[in-house]
């Protein structure tokens, strides 16, 4: 797997931010969850099978 999602968390404007890991680029990325469907395949493809979580607030921090 090339990515850890670290976090999500409300930002000021009232979306939630998704705070995750690139193990390969180290570094961190972040997304809002209307970004997924524009994002490369992979990581589209691991945030959708966290999606309901994410949006459930599961990963809030």
């Amino acid at each position: 797997m090339d990515y850890i999602l670290t976090r999500t968390e409300f930002e000021n404007d009232g979306h939630r931010s998704i705070h995750i890991l690139d193990i390969r680029k180290a570094q961190y990325l972040i997304y809002y969850p209307e970004e997924i469907s524009h994002l490369d395949h992979k990581l589209r493809a691991f945030l959708f099978t966290r999606l309901k979580g994410i949006n459930e607030g599961l990963y809030d921090h």
